[in-house]
């Protein structure tokens, strides 16, 4: 399915507003982790992030 067969089902938005969102929040919790110098829960975090990334770049295509 593509992007813009995918853009007009009604959970398409939904999708994309929930990765924005968990993309927001894992930024916030490495903050944290980075503040906090733990550098296995900041890998951890990135690793995360760069998969929710993906996610949503697959969307946008």
């Amino acid at each position: 399915m593509t992007y813009s067969q995918r853009s007009t089902h009604p959970a398409a938005a939904s999708d994309y507003t929930y990765l924005e969102y968990q993309i927001g929040v894992a930024q916030d919790e490495l903050s944290a982790a980075v503040q906090a110098q733990d550098k296995p829960r900041v890998e951890a975090i990135r690793a995360k992030l760069a998969e929710l990334e993906d996610k949503l770049a697959l969307l946008e295509d």
